[in-house]
């Protein structure tokens, strides 16, 4: 048996996008030992995929080396990249090494290199190109998050349900919509006897809070959940509604109808413009709105981008998804 190392620490959204690769990695290497270094976000994500025999979570550069000394390993396929990646690989004890990007020494000296898709990292492998070729033209790389069922939440099918996270992360508080935009939503779905439950971390507790008060049938989710449990409840509801962040790539991914909220950055980075199943809609300033996209963490003024996006808005791009 084969043992293999696939290293890759971040971010949510690239980890979920990965998802086709670990897929082909597990099919190709299925008789395989295969260990993950990763975060806490890439456990939380592929815990219960199949994908992976052993996870180590990455979290300090000498704790990390600490644990792999005494591991040897066939294969390491970096999917990192940077730096801390080559120096772990550097320490750990195998017999080959596949770089989806640069190698240390090509990372250090800034040389543009060619980024190896999941096709050619397998073929360098060694397995036989045709059998690859094959596997891949078969294959419609979907992004398709691997679920289980939910212990938290299941659909009645009497309502349809719409999941909503108010937040973002804390950096980018240009990404968010804003609390009364929310409420006023909600509101309105509510009357249009649409099922609301909300989902989040911590950091939108507090708008958790003051809509449960104002709105008490909704269900709140919000930091009750890790990772594993949130991409499996969201699996059970019908349109997913959030700003530019992570939540939205899960939803995508476990085949969720998604509406994307965008003010700081652009368009281009909406679910709707990758290979997720599903039907995914988006929203952005209107037209007169000129610094959009400013890419600022912190808007300067007074979030004209936002405000510009009105509740009747929302509603369209449900009534388009409902047909």
């Amino acid at each position: 048996m084969k043992k293999i190392l696939i290293i890759r620490f971040t971010s949510l959204g690239d980890l979920v996008t990965l998802e086709p690769t670990f897929r082909a990695f597990r099919e190709f290497f299925k008789d395989s030992e295969i260990t993950f270094l990763t975060s806490g976000i890439g456990k939380g994500l592929f815990a219960d995929s199949g994908y992976f025999d052993e996870f180590i979570i990455h979290k300090k550069f000498l704790e990390t080396v600490s644990c792999l000394k005494n591991k040897e390993y066939d294969l390491v396929i970096n999917l990192q990249c940077n730096r801390p990646s080559h120096f772990i690989n550097l320490l750990v004890s195998k017999k080959k090494t596949i770089n989806k990007s640069f190698n240390l020494f090509q990372k250090m000296f800034g040389i543009k290199v060619h980024s190896k898709s999941a096709a050619e990292m397998i073929k360098l492998a060694g397995f036989d190109k045709k059998v690859v070729d094959e596997y891949f033209k078969k294959d419609e790389g979907f992004i398709k998050l691997p679920t289980s069922k939910s212990e938290l939440f299941t659909k009645n099918n009497e309502k349809k349900v719409i999941a909503i996270s108010t937040g973002t992360s804390e950096r980018w508080l240009s990404k968010k919509w804003g609390l009364d935009n929310y409420s006023n939503l909600i509101a309105k779905l509510i009357e249009n006897n649409f099922e609301i439950i909300l989902v989040g971390s911590s950091l939108e507790l507090e708008d958790s809070e003051i809509l449960l008060k104002k709105y008490p049938q909704i269900k709140s989710f919000v930091n009750k959940t890790n990772l594993t449990e949130l991409k499996n409840l969201l699996a059970n509801v019908d349109i997913f509604i959030g700003n530019d962040s992570g939540p939205t790539h899960i939803a995508a991914a476990v085949g969720v109808n998604t509406i994307t909220i965008f003010g700081s950055t652009d368009i281009k980075h909406c679910v709707k413009f990758m290979p997720y199943t599903g039907i995914h809609e988006y929203l952005k300033p209107n037209e007169e709105i000129k610094c959009h996209p400013c890419y600022k963490t912190k808007c300067p003024t007074n979030m004209e981008c936002m405000q510009s996006i009105k509740v009747e808005n929302i509603l369209e791009k449900i009534r388009i998804i409902n047909g």
